[in-house]
Formats: C-alpha cells, sequence, structure tokens
C-alpha cells in the first residue's frame, strides 16, 4: 500500500507541477524562441513553483523505483494525463470532445488493469 501512495504523490506532484507551468507561461504569452522571454518566463514564480513541484515528484518516483518493478510503476503515470484532462478544462477552458473522453476511459482501463496485477513483495 505504501508503493501506490507514492505512486500516488508522484503523480499528483507531476500534475500540481504541470498546472503552475501552464499558469506561469500563459500570463507570459507565447514564447517565439530562445530570446529574453524565455528567460523571464522561467523565472516567473508560478513557472519556479512548477519546476520544484516537478523536482518533488521525482524525488517520490525514486522512491517508487527502489520498490517495484517499472513495468508496474510506469502505467500509473497514466492517472496524470486523466487529472491534467479534467484539470485543464476546468482551470483553463480546455475542449472537451467525446473522443477525448473515449481515451480517458480507455487510459482508465489499462491503468486498472495494470494495477490488479501487482507484482510480488509490492506493499
Amino acid at each position: 500500500m505504501k508503493t501506490i501512495a507514492l505512486i500516488l504523490l508522484s503523480v499528483a506532484l507531476g500534475v500540481t507541477g504541470q498546472i503552475f507551468l501552464k499558469q506561469g507561461v500563459s500570463a507570459e504569452g507565447p514564447i517565439t524562441g530562445l530570446n529574453r522571454a524565455l528567460l523571464t518566463t522561467i523565472f516567473r514564480p508560478l513557472v519556479l513553483l512548477g519546476l520544484f513541484c516537478y523536482g518533488l515528484s521525482s524525488v517520490s518516483w525514486l522512491v517508487v523505483l527502489s520498490r517495484t518493478e517499472l513495468s508496474y510503476a510506469y502505467p500509473m503515470i497514466a492517472l496524470g494525463y486523466v487529472l491534467i484532462f479534467l484539470l485543464s478544462w476546468w482551470l483553463f477552458g480546455d475542449k472537451v470532445t467525446w473522443v477525448r473522453v473515449v481515451g480517458l476511459f480507455l487510459i482508465c482501463f489499462g491503468v486498472v488493469l495494470v494495477a490488479i496485477t501487482k507484482p510480488p513483495g509490492t506493499n
């Protein structure tokens, strides 16, 4: 159970980081190349917070990898796709189409299949 909690923590931190990054870059507008706008965007507080969340996600992911099989843990990252889809729709007004919704259900189904085949020795 601890491993699942760590996987979920890593996914949640990655999703949180992605949301902060999107909020930070949206305030600046489109980045068109390697220029001053890119540098000022990187140092925006929300972008830095997003990168920090990604860092914490990576640290928790290292703990996950030390405890379980990669083929079990990695597909669980797909939960992040679902969360990002829902949060993007809610926070940023992204379009929701039936094709995307069907894709999300397929992702969820796949994650469930992986989760019920818990490898031996995983707690």
